[in-house]
């Protein structure tokens, strides 16, 4: 998805609070090395439409 530019539906859950659901590009994508069989993601998205809002 990242590399072809694509924006698909993204539900974002936000424990304790609500969800963000919506159309979504992700705009960044990093990854973190390797320790012991390890590895961290961090990605950055940005709304490409109307998003919608459910509080828990």
């Amino acid at each position: 998805m990242f590399f072809d530019g694509e924006v698909p539906r993204f539900q974002v859950v936000i424990p304790d609070f609500g969800a963000v659901e919506g159309p979504f590009q992700i705009t960044s994508l990093e990854y973190a090395g390797s320790y012991n069989g390890e590895a961290s993601y961090e990605i950055s998205m940005a709304s490409a439409g109307v998003i919608s809002f459910v509080a828990f």
